[in-house]
């Protein structure tokens, strides 16, 4: 999935005029970077709530089978994962309106959308440790368990990090 490209459709006459307006067509192209973004972290929240639906089922299939030592742990992943959801979904968006004193150049924007992109590889390594949880041996449980907090971890802490992205840009 690739958002960096011109994702214009034939524009209505009413596009065409802004377009023509001296700076305009700039500040069209960061509003759509800014749409690309944010539908961009909206898919990677996405990725994280299936993640957790998964959890959600491994929950279920240990406690039917009796497995209830390692509920608690799942729970508390699921709802860290969860956070880790919302600040992706409504992390600041990195982007300043046409009339805002403060401007981000194209150059930022396009820095904030390949982290974010960073992000979808990340994520999909923490589904694969959760394929290892819900396959692993009663004695490979603990192993299995510590790698996904450690990976949920990390995970906080690249979305932290873009947040402080954003907030060195802004002088």
């Amino acid at each position: 999935m690739d958002l960096t490209g011109d994702h214009r459709m034939d524009p209505n006459p009413l596009q065409r005029l802004m377009e023509a307006i001296p700076g305009f067509s700039g500040y069209l192209e960061r509003e759509q970077r800014r749409d690309a973004d944010k539908l961009l972290r909206e898919f990677l929240a996405e990725d994280i709530g299936e993640i957790i639906e998964r959890i959600e089922r491994i929950a279920t299939e240990w406690s039917k089978a009796g497995e209830l030592d390692y509920l608690d742990d799942l729970e508390e992943i699921a709802g860290r994962l969860g956070r880790a959801a919302d600040n992706l979904r409504y992390a600041d968006y990195g982007y300043s309106g046409f009339f805002d004193l403060v401007k981000i150049d194209a150059d930022d924007l396009n820095r904030f959308y390949q982290y974010d992109l960073s992000l979808r590889s990340f994520i999909a390594d923490i589904g694969e440790d959760v394929e290892t949880l819900a396959d692993a041996a009663d004695d490979e449980l603990e192993d299995a368990l510590a790698d996904l907090e450690d990976d949920i971890d990390e995970l906080n802490e690249m979305i932290e990090d873009r947040e402080n992205v954003a907030t060195d840009l802004v002088p």
